[in-house]
């Protein structure tokens, strides 16, 4: 199952491109998304915790002082990066078609949520990990997941206008959380190394739509949007 007209990008090649169009050397702005481009690579492979600014100037090509030109600390870099991403992320929301059917489109929307969360996972659980002893951090937090509900909303409530809009907030803030859940022990978020058998992703797309479409819409998707030896086809043949 492919969406070749959904993008994802990782935020790091976003920043450096940012970066590459801005022709004075010297600009303050282009040492900046450097030294984010730089940052953002590197939590892929190294927490929040251990990344140094060394490293970062380092792997920017940005001298150690040049660092401090710009940031308070790193602390206040990393809220800027989030900050960033935030903005970026909703940026590259999928097009939803009235003319797909429900399950297709929940199925696009899970597609582009697990595959983004898989290209910037280095800079989702810097914010997560963070979040727990950083206040601002984790309001960044919060406004990340409810900027993707509001676009969503504005979507859904442009088919189903009489439906109520708190509720529905409600039913996506829900189901997000349990997708997000799913997502963080695959990629070891919180604790712990991940899964050592993290699964088909495939599998795991049409697992997460599944129950996200269950959630928002109250039954099941009709089992031919599934392939015909898919074991949810076999799942909702048999409930329905």
């Amino acid at each position: 199952m492919q969406f070749p007209d959904i993008e994802v990008i990782r935020f790091a090649t976003y920043l450096s491109a940012l970066a590459d169009e801005i022709r004075k050397n010297r600009s303050g702005e282009k040492s900046r998304l450097r030294l984010m481009s730089a940052a953002a690579r590197l939590l892929e492979n190294i927490s929040h915790r251990d990344l140094l600014v060394e490293q970062i100037c380092r792997e920017a090509g940005v001298a150690k002082g040049t660092f401090y030109i710009y940031f308070k600390s790193k602390d206040a870099f990393l809220r800027e990066l989030a900050s960033r991403f935030i903005s970026f992320e909703v940026q590259t929301y999928p097009r939803l078609s009235s003319k797909n059917t429900e399950f297709n489109n929940t199925r696009r929307w899970i597609y582009w949520y697990e595959k983004s969360f898989a290209a910037n996972v280095g800079v989702i659980k810097c914010m997560v990990q963070m979040g727990t002893h950083d206040e601002e951090m984790r309001q960044l937090w919060h406004e990340r997941n409810g900027r993707i509900v509001d676009r969503s909303l504005a979507g859904w409530m442009k088919t189903r206008p009489g439906e109520d809009p708190t509720m529905q907030r409600w039913l996506m803030r829900t189901a997000g959380g349990m997708l997000d859940q799913s997502l963080f022990e695959r990629y070891g978020i919180q604790t712990g190394q991940g899964l050592e058998d993290p699964g088909d992703l495939e599998f795991l797309i049409d697992l997460h739509a599944l129950l996200n479409f269950r959630a928002l819409y109250g039954h099941n998707p009709p089992a031919d949007e599934f392939k015909p030896d898919s074991p949810f086809r076999r799942l909702v043949e048999d409930k329905s």
